[in-house]
């Protein structure tokens, strides 16, 4: 069985990470302060991939797969407008740790880091935690590398989730819709065909349109964020197209083809040269200088609430003594990849608000980081320990009997 070195409180490694600053794409820094800390706490494996993710591994080295790996992100957003404190000094004051990624996340990466490893003389099988990069860039693709090393049985997402148990969450596609038209001298509009027109027809029958509703995820969204004229500017001149941006919030059963397939129906039969939709594939680069092509469409998922995954986490969430809500999120996670993409029972449970993420003085609760550091212990117990265990054998026997 692995053995924790030390013993550390998790608010003060969510300080200390804090005060390394790392935006997508530039976590090196902050990665260097994980493996040290993964290294101090004892955790028997740690290693860095091609990706700059880290990854620590705690428990039995039996050759087996990782029963669980808790999973939180590195990078923040830029801190903006004018704070009461540094943002990233980490420092608490009354109860609440302060800086820039307190909650979103590293609240949760430093309670999974502190929680799990806890855990290390209760394991029968192998746990994780991986502290992955580019989240707040393109959710789910960095965490794809981990997953295919370490191939979990199951995964937990430790964004802030107000204390409840996430059991879902939306997707999002992020779509271009364009409007084709033909180029004239704005003096002569006549010997052309505005697509800014066109646009503006199609905007009205989008804003129609009926999406699906899902019984646990709530209903489908779609709103235009962005438009740009093609040339941009366009002086004197009717643009040879216009391109709408918008973020399509999915369901499940939902997929990138029906979705663009879907919004080319709504407004086909407009006059014009018609439309083209196309899902955005954006380049990205990692602080380890790999460069990954990546298209933003991240599916939905929803774990039934009597999985043996959601049991566990609800049970461990009581033993904590917080009171247990279910919900949903309605952000996407690294969840997207992990279960929308590779069907892996996935759940969230992490300390902080969604509503503190990303804003001027942002702050957690340092009594909500140690409670989800417990409940992550929990966790880790009874889906890897003698617990488990003893339940496998139940079932077992129950099958054969």
């Amino acid at each position: 069985m692995g053995h924790a070195k030390i013993e550390a409180d998790p608010v003060e490694v969510a300080a200390k990470l804090i005060r390394r600053p790392c935006l997508s794409g530039a976590e090196g820094e902050m990665a260097d302060a994980v493996e040290e800390f993964l290294n101090d706490l004892g955790y028997r494996e740690v290693f860095r991939d091609r990706l700059g993710n880290l990854v620590g591994i705690i428990g039995p080295n039996a050759g087996e797969s990782v029963r669980v790996l808790f999973d939180g992100h590195m990078d923040v957003v830029p801190p903006a407008g004018e704070w009461s404190v540094n943002p990233f000094d980490g420092i608490v004051r009354d109860g609440r740790l302060f800086g820039r990624g307190a909650t979103d996340m590293k609240g949760g990466l430093a309670a999974a880091l502190c929680g799990v490893v806890a855990a290390a003389n209760d394991l029968s099988h192998p746990v994780a935690v991986s502290a992955t990069v580019l989240e707040e860039t393109i959710e789910g693709v960095a965490l794809g590398e981990v997953l295919d090393r370490l191939h979990p049985d199951a995964v937990v997402i430790c964004e802030p989730s107000g204390m409840q148990v996430k059991v879902g969450q939306r997707g999002r596609a992020e779509v271009l819709l364009t409007a084709h038209g033909v180029p004239a001298h704005a003096a002569s509009p006549e010997r052309g065909r505005n697509p800014i027109t066109l646009m503006a027809q199609a905007l009205s029958r989008i804003e129609l349109m009926e999406l699906p509703i899902d019984q646990t995820l709530g209903p489908a969204i779609i709103v235009a964020t962005d438009v740009v004229s093609d040339p941009y500017p366009s002086i004197s001149l009717i643009p040879s197209s216009v391109t709408v941006r918008f973020d399509r919030r999915t369901l499940l059963d939902e997929d990138a083809q029906g979705v663009l397939a879907e919004l080319l129906a709504v407004v086909d039969g407009l006059d014009g040269r018609g439309f083209s939709a196309a899902i955005t594939a954006d380049e990205v680069e990692t602080y380890t200088g790999e460069r990954l092509q990546v298209e933003r469409y991240l599916p939905a998922w929803v774990l039934p609430i009597d999985h043996p995954l959601a049991l566990a986490m609800t049970s461990a969430v009581a033993a904590a003594g917080t009171p247990v809500e279910l919900g949903v999120w309605g952000f996407c996670t690294n969840g997207s990849e992990s279960a929308g993409v590779r069907g892996i029972p996935t759940i969230g449970f992490g300390p902080g608000s969604p509503e503190e993420a990303h804003i001027i003085d942002e702050s957690i609760s340092v009594e909500e980081v140690r409670t989800a550091a417990e409940v992550y212990r929990r966790l880790a117990i009874a889906y890897a320990g003698e617990a488990a265990d003893d339940d496998e054998r139940h079932d077992a026997g129950h099958r054969g009997g």
